[in-house]
């Protein structure tokens, strides 16, 4: 399998677990076949299995294609790329979902709307956060985390606080979407930001080759349009990309593998939602996946992968010789 530079920085040993007290446990590296440098620790017992009576409570939740389930916070790991059962080479973004628990919940009552503070990955230093900050997870008996945000859920997607989200959230051939900050390239021309063809290349140009050309009227309307396509800072920005596929789940660590191309550099912060525009065609895990309630046999390797990918420990695809002697 074919691996980006950044991916095969992350390929070191297994992750060890920490025996110090939760809040001042030092960040450790987490093995997935593929790892985040720096990033956060292996989960604990405390920090992964809800409580009873919540699995119980959630257990009677049933979905419906109006229900809205809670997104989850991934880091972005690199690009590699699969094949297909034709043969045909897929590309493939990895996420790695660290961490992730709900902190706080949002009600009709009180805000106004549904909705769930989800925070993703154990942050290294928790003292370093505002006293404000420090309280909100004390308050939610949830280890500080380097990342919070919110979703928007229906009434009978909530969770309680402290239930964690894993990668089994999402299903093998579902649609998601993903948003994250793009790279920012700085300021650029046209050419570059819009993609604008330039001016000719010769034939008395001088100093023009890459001018965007007239910007607008003169007298009338003697004004640039709101919206005109111009020079200007490019990148870093807020960037949904809709409808990527997750072609294969590693349960054991955590990692999504969904197929194109996703906002952001490595390391960066990534949000994974259900798809809106594709649908769930069969019901998901709901209102999320729980370990405790998973029915598949022991022993297995903790991989779901979509069928239309090829194995990779399967054997090479052959295709017959049309030409060969009959």
């Amino acid at each position: 399998m074919a691996l980006t530079r950044g991916l095969l920085r992350f390929r070191l040993s297994f992750c060890t677990r920490s025996t110090d007290p939760v809040w001042t446990r030092q960040p450790q590296y987490a093995r997935c076949g593929v790892l985040v440098r720096g990033f956060a620790s292996p989960p604990t017992s405390q920090d992964t299995e809800p409580a009873a009576a919540d699995v119980e409570q959630n257990e009677r939740a049933q979905w419906t294609p109006e229900s809205r389930r809670t997104g989850a916070i991934a880091v972005k790991l690199g690009m590699t790329q699969m094949w297909n059962d034709q043969g045909h080479p897929v590309p493939i973004t990895v996420l790695q979902v660290l961490d992730n628990q709900v902190v706080n919940v949002r009600t009709k009552d009180k805000e106004g709307y549904w909705g769930l503070q989800v925070g993703g990955i154990n942050h290294p230093k928790p003292k370093n956060l505002l006293k404000p900050v420090l309280g909100q997870y004390q308050r939610a008996d949830v280890v500080p985390k380097r990342k919070l945000w919110e979703f928007r859920v229906t009434e009978d997607a909530l969770l309680p606080v402290g239930t964690s989200i894993f990668a089994s959230h999402f299903v093998c051939g579902q649609y998601v979407d993903v948003c994250a900050k793009s790279i920012g390239k700085g300021f650029q021309g046209v050419m570059k930001r819009h993609g604008m063809k330039g001016q000719p290349a010769s034939h008395g140009q001088t100093k023009t080759h890459r001018k965007m050309g007239a910007t607008g009227g003169g007298q009338d309307p003697g004004r640039i349009w709101p919206g005109k396509r111009m020079p200007g800072r490019m990148g870093g920005k807020r960037v949904t990309t809709p409808s990527l596929q997750v072609v294969r789940i590693n349960q054991q660590f955590n990692v999504l593998y969904v197929r194109g191309a996703v906002p952001g550099h490595e390391n960066t912060f990534v949000r994974v939602t259900d798809a809106r525009r594709k649908p769930h065609l069969t019901p998901p895990p709901f209102p999320t996946y729980y370990p405790e309630l998973d029915v598949r046999e022991e022993g297995g390797e903790g991989e779901e992968q979509f069928s239309s990918i090829h194995l990779p420990h399967s054997g090479s695809i052959e295709y017959p010789n049309r030409y060969a002697a009959q």
